[in-house]
């Protein structure tokens, strides 16, 4: 009789097992959906029931995470943790000592002053922490140095994109007069040449007895691909522990939601490696710069500069091609505004046939009605990046 008595109470309890089957799934099924749309409806002025299901639905896998607000046309990827490069090993460790020996030495320069780090300075983010960089002669360049972290990485590089290679971009900085300053590559390798701890140096890793300036480039380039690490953010995607406020995740949906920022910053690298104008030409004023256009001289190329990635985006102020926005909350600003917008001051800059092309700007680009409260939800996320 007792035997009956558990038999027929683990049946019962069975049977209740498999008639609410259906409903959790269905309430699970509902609860996602309602997630689901997290990036699109969560309100501006959240209680804890709102950062209740905000944590739920991040506490996911990112491929599992509430869909982004993105607009049609983007190929959006979604955000999640840098898949690192292994550590160089052997000949490409001795490539990138020798690479960073070569950042280091002032000797690249033609004046004997500057040195890569000059402009890229590990303890600024790899960049210089101005708002547009000081070389030789004391010169001011036009642009703000961009960090170096996660190049490995990267399609293009310089803001106008004008290199493909790590190996094309080291030639940049050397031969640019208000840089480095060198006449020719040449000169370069012939300081190198008669310096005999480069000579050893260079035989050692490369085998040769004459120093190439395709082999500077090669250790230039194999230091630079070292130039990365996790951050908190790649630990939270990767569901590792680790301390990440409701604000931050507040961030992050407003991140792939309202604000907009996944239009052009997404994946793992946070950037979508195009080129976008966001009225940030400055069309014949003091600090004209027409981006792309003065590399390949097509006009549907003004005001074209590259997305940079946002990973360590907290250490590498100030931003943008020129560096006038000395703080995230002046970017957060200037989007909300819908971005850059200029107008002729008088007939002939009207008439300027370049002026319709530097006057088009991104149509990704669209004011955002964001709180106050949601602009420091932005900003706490973004510098978990």
């Amino acid at each position: 009789m007792p035997f009956f008595r558990f038999f027929m109470g683990l049946w019962g309890l069975c049977l209740a097992v498999v008639l609410l089957m259906p409903a959790l799934l269905i309430q699970e099924r509902w609860q996602r959906a309602g997630d689901d749309r997290l990036a699109s409806t969560f309100p501006s002025r959240p209680d804890e029931g709102d950062f209740e299901a905000l944590r739920r639905a991040y506490a996911r896998p990112p491929s599992e995470w509430p869909r982004a607000l993105v607009e049609p046309e983007v190929a959006f990827v979604e955000l999640g943790p840098l898949e690192r490069r292994p550590n160089p090993q052997g000949t490409e460790l001795a490539k990138a000592r020798l690479g960073l020996r070569l950042f280091e030495d002032p000797l690249l320069s033609a004046s004997g002053h500057f040195s890569c780090q000059s402009c890229h300075n590990r303890q600024l983010g790899w960049g210089d922490g101005l708002r547009v960089s000081v070389g030789h002669g004391r010169q001011e360049g036009r642009r703000n140095a961009p960090s170096l972290f996660g190049v490995a990485y990267r399609d293009a590089f310089f803001w106008d994109g004008r290199a493909a290679t790590l190996e094309q971009q080291a030639a940049g900085p050397l031969l640019s007069p208000v840089e480095m300053a060198n006449d020719s590559l040449e000169d370069v390798v012939e300081r190198l040449r008669a310096r005999p701890d480069y000579v050893r140096a260079f035989g050692q890793v490369y085998g040769e007895t004459t120093i190439t300036f395709s082999q500077v480039a090669d250790a230039l380039a194999a230091f630079q691909r070292t130039l990365e690490r996790g951050t908190r953010f790649d630990r939270f995607a990767a569901g590792l522990p680790v301390r990440f406020s409701d604000e931050e995740i507040w961030g992050l949906n407003l991140f792939r939601g309202k604000a907009g920022c996944a239009n052009c910053h997404f994946g793992p690298l946070l950037t979508d490696q195009k080129m976008h104008n966001l009225g940030l030409t400055f069309f014949r004023r003091r600090l004209q710069d027409l981006g792309r256009y003065e590399e390949t001289g097509d006009p549907q190329d003004i005001g074209l500069f590259r997305t940079p990635p946002l990973r360590h985006v907290r250490l590498t102020a100030p931003y943008m091609h020129n560096g006038i926005m000395p703080r995230l909350a002046n970017v957060i600003a200037f989007y909300i505004q819908g971005g850059g917008r200029i107008r002729p001051r008088n007939e002939a800059e009207a008439a300027d046939p370049l002026w319709p092309h530097a006057a088009r700007t991104s149509p990704l680009l669209k004011r955002l009605d964001l709180e106050q409260a949601e602009i420091e939800a932005l900003i706490a996320f973004l510098e978990s990046l």
